[in-house]
């Protein structure tokens, strides 16, 4: 059984998922940095006024939250993945020998 393709794939989701909680915003997709742009011009013009923006920041932190839970989720579906087919290359290798066969 090769699990390399896997394994790469979970390798890559637990790099994004780590930049996402380092707050790095090229791992969010387009459209939330998009929305992270807007709220963050929104919130300085704001403070310029000397104003909080307590709606601004609530709404950011809502888009680094949800898109830190899709990628741990992303994560969690690989490794399940990863843990299926290993365990079916097991039971294929089991029956294998059960039934006497060398192939």
């Amino acid at each position: 059984m090769n699990t390399r393709k896997l394994d790469r794939e979970i390798a890559a989701a637990k790099a994004k998922l780590e930049r996402l909680q380092d707050q790095d915003s090229t791992a969010l997709p387009v459209g939330d940095q998009a929305k992270l742009a807007g709220l963050a011009g929104f919130a300085l013009a704001k403070a310029t006024r000397l104003k909080s923006s307590p709606a601004a920041e609530r709404a950011a932190g809502k888009i680094w939250s949800g898109a830190i839970e899709r990628a741990a989720a992303d994560v969690g579906v690989l490794e399940s993945e990863r843990q299926q087919a290993v365990a079916q290359e097991a039971a294929d290798r089991r029956s294998k020998k059960k039934s006497g066969g060398w192939f």
